[in-house]
């Protein structure tokens, strides 16, 4: 075997943190290659919930009150109102579909294998370049092959058993969700229902799971596509008898949001299972093999022990290549064209109250699955997110004028497949919100955070139609919520109510994360105005701008002026340290996870223009640091983006090897803990930044190049204008060539 970009096991998975997980966008499945095989699957439309309006119509009235209270400095107080009265209802979950059981059998009857030989020459394989697992042993005297693959053209599972010996199967679908199976004349079908209402994991309930009859209905389907052994199906089940191979297909669908009740028929499969792994291949490796990267040979041991042997101080270069490859391969898997946005475990759970609902997190955890997707030369994967930011956008208009009264559209900290938009933290069927929960709900510009990809996707591609007709709308009512929100204290224009996420600071009035003008606040409202400004200038050079359009764009342009003149300028404490509030408030957790005031650096740029508070930023990344910072997974991996974009490569890595030693699963799953998908794609995009950053049209070549990676090559990764580099280096010696078109496959 080539063990290039593979990630493999000579042991079948004990746990879900090792199993290997496939997907193509809309069904996803988690492979253990147990000699009883399981097949944990999901449906990226599988979510607990119905349509619903979950806003508070009574926010808007305590706005005002509670930024007296800011004013006055009685941010516990403040607090405490927002938790009262200010919020609406939580979020759904993403639920998983159930699994796929297929069980060998001794005889007709279907009675389960009892041999308890050992299996030998065990091997289970994920192939990064081709999307397909593939799982081997013997036993006995029997050899037997399995393999898996799903379809992004087809829209589907492809299974295929081989066997040197004769062998019997038994297949059967179980779920923890509200299901009925029926047995087909070559498979077998499971049809279901998801609940209308589960509560957060979080939050503790006599009732978390409220089924009723309004929730998202699904069809999967199990079809034999060809066999050389006897298909039977009756009342004892499905199962295949005295076979050598059979090949299967594996689909599914389920209602929608406007329609969660109805269900279209699965469509026949009419392609053979070669002519089907073909489609599939071929489709994938178009994105895939855009990019490749080596840092040196392979170790031709199982990945566990390749992870094992990092912890233990051995060097493995060519292991931060797999892992840089893997967040691409989950990337391709979790988010394609007309598929939901990949959440927080991409689109692969196991839980029916999955850690944070399994949903999507807007103040950091969405927008880091995406960061690695541009520079990646994975686009096209950004669709999913676009489509999301642009419902989000029509629901948080309601959302902007209910809660606050103000234009344009915002939206909380958490949104799910429904779409909501507003600041949660009420139970279902409460009219108060929960206690404490103003330390996480109450971040209302993650829109605006989420806008942040609309003008990189047009400085990448440069096109004029996705500018005018799609990114410039989303930026324009972006905008007028945040000149809308801004409230003028003190002759400076500022957030209030303000919250950095997740951090807490101490005053004489108590514990809060309320106050007003925090720094990652002021961040975003800078970059949003920037952006506007940019789109509308690009589209008024290029004269595509309609009279309206142009008049309209002036006039909110005059406004962005007007309040930019006077916005809150960035606080230096006196120790050198960017602030993370207006006031050098005493931190509750010095090594908070959340390191949201560095927002400026990275994810953002506008640090990196301005030495002072460049330097000043840096200070506060070490401070932070210093104190137990970068713990979680995806914390540790937004801080090795950090080094890179400040060039210091050494560090960079220091934070990457943290990262696969510390925050990772043996799969290459990254770790909250628990699993967590968000950190993989942010450690991608860090090793990214470490080949390539560009800034103002200046491309920086290597610059975070640690000396641990001495040589190495890269190629395909993508620059602005729809260009790409390909750069090649030993010691000090670089080469590189751009390309004026996007690399084909």
């Amino acid at each position: 075997m080539n063990y290039k970009n593979k990630i493999w096991f000579d042991a079948p998975a004990s746990c879900w943190e090792q199993v290997h997980p496939i997907g193509n966008g809309n069904l996803g499945a988690m492979i253990w290659g147990t000699e009883e095989e399981k097949l944990g699957l999901n449906l990226d439309t599988l979510w607990s919930g119905v349509a619903r309006d979950t806003n508070n119509y009574h926010a808007k009235e305590y706005l005002k009150p509670v930024r007296q209270e800011i004013f006055a400095a009685n941010y516990a107080k403040a607090a405490e109102m927002i938790e009262q009265h200010m919020l609406g209802e939580f979020g759904e979950n993403y639920l998983p579909m159930g699994n796929l059981r297929i069980c060998p059998a001794e005889d007709d009857n279907g009675k389960k294998v009892k041999n308890e030989e050992r299996l030998q020459d065990y091997q289970r394989v994920l192939d990064l370049d081709a999307g397909v697992v593939t799982v081997s042993y013997k036993k006995g005297d029997a050899s037997y092959e399995r393999e898996y693959f799903a379809s992004y053209p087809d829209h589907l599972i492809g299974i295929r058993y081989t066997s040197s010996h004769k062998m019997n199967l038994m297949f059967s679908f179980e779920s923890e969700l509200f299901h009925v199976t029926e047995q087909l004349p070559d498979g077998v079908r499971m049809r279901g229902q998801c609940p209308e209402h589960v509560e957060p994991s979080y939050l503790e309930s006599d009732e978390p799971v409220i089924w009723g009859t309004q929730g998202i209905r699904f069809v999967t389907e199990l079809h034999v596509i060809r066999t050389d052994g006897t298909v039977v199906s009756d009342k004892k089940g499905f199962g295949i008898y005295h076979a050598s191979y059979c090949e299967l297909s594996l689909q599914s669908v389920s209602g929608s949001r406007k329609n969660p009740l109805k269900v279209k028929n699965i469509a026949k499969v009419k392609k053979s299972y070669r002519e089907l792994k073909a489609a599939h291949k071929k489709d994938y490796r178009t994105l895939f093999r855009r990019v490749k990267v080596d840092l040196g040979k392979t170790k031709e041991i199982p990945t566990d022990q390749r992870l094992k042997l990092l912890k233990e101080g051995k060097e493995d270069p060519d292991l931060y290549a797999l892992f840089f490859q893997y967040g691409r391969y989950l990337l391709i898997a979790s988010s394609r064209e007309g598929t939901e946005t990949a959440n927080l475990q991409g689109i692969w759970n196991w839980e029916m109250r999955a850690p944070w609902s399994s949903n999507y997190t807007t103040n950091i955890n969405v927008e880091m699955n995406y960061w690695p997707a541009q520079i990646c030369n994975l686009s096209e994967c950004m669709e999913p997110y676009f489509s999301l930011l642009k419902d989000l956008a029509q629901n948080g208009a309601k959302t902007a004028q209910v809660h606050f009264g103000c234009r344009g559209f915002c939206v909380g900290h958490n949104t799910d497949f429904w779409r909501i938009t507003n600041p949660v933290g009420v139970p279902y069927g409460k009219s108060e919100g929960v206690k404490g929960s103003s330390l996480y709900a109450f971040f209302v510009l993650s829109g605006q955070w989420m806008c942040q990809e609309l003008w990189k996707a047009y400085e990448y591609k440069k096109d004029l139609e996705f500018l005018k007709e799609f990114a410039y709308p989303i930026l324009k009512e972006a905008v007028l919520f945040t000149i809308d929100w801004l409230v003028e204290y003190k002759g400076r224009y500022m957030t209030c109510p303000s919250a950095s996420p997740e951090n807490q600071f101490r005053t004489e009035s108590g514990i809060s994360s309320i106050s007003m003008g925090c720094t990652m606040d002021m961040s975003i409202v800078r970059e949003i105005f920037t952006n506007f400004e940019k789109a509308y200038l690009e589209l008024k050079k290029y004269k595509c701008l309609s009279d309206t359009m142009s008049k309209d764009g002036e006039k909110i342009l005059a406004e962005i002026e007007e309040r930019r003149e006077k916005l809150l300028p960035y606080q230096i404490g006196a120790d050198g340290r960017l602030m993370e509030w207006i006031y050098p408030f005493e931190e509750t957790e010095p090594g908070h996870r959340h390191i949201s005031h560095a927002y400026g650096l990275f994810p953002g740029e506008e640090f990196r223009r301005d030495g002072k508070l460049k330097e000043a930023c840096k200070k506060s990344i070490e401070y932070r640091l210093s104190h137990g910072g970068g713990h979680t997974g995806w914390s540790c991996a937004w801080i090795a983006n950090l080094f890179a974009v400040l060039g210091d490569g050494e560090q960079a890595y220091f934070y990457m090897k943290t990262l696969l030693t510390r925050s990772i699963c043996d799969n290459m799953w990254t770790s909250h803990p628990p699993f967590q998908i968000d950190a993989n794609f942010a450690g991608t995009m860090a090793m990214a930044q470490m080949f390539v950053q560009e800034l103002d049209g200046d491309v920086k070549i290597l610059p975070a190049i640690p000396k641990e990676w001495k040589e190495g090559s890269v190629s395909g990764l993508c620059l602005h204008g729809n260009k790409t580099i390909d750069i090649e280096w030993k010691d000090q010696n670089i080469t590189y060539k751009i390309r004026h078109t996007r690399l084909k496959s």
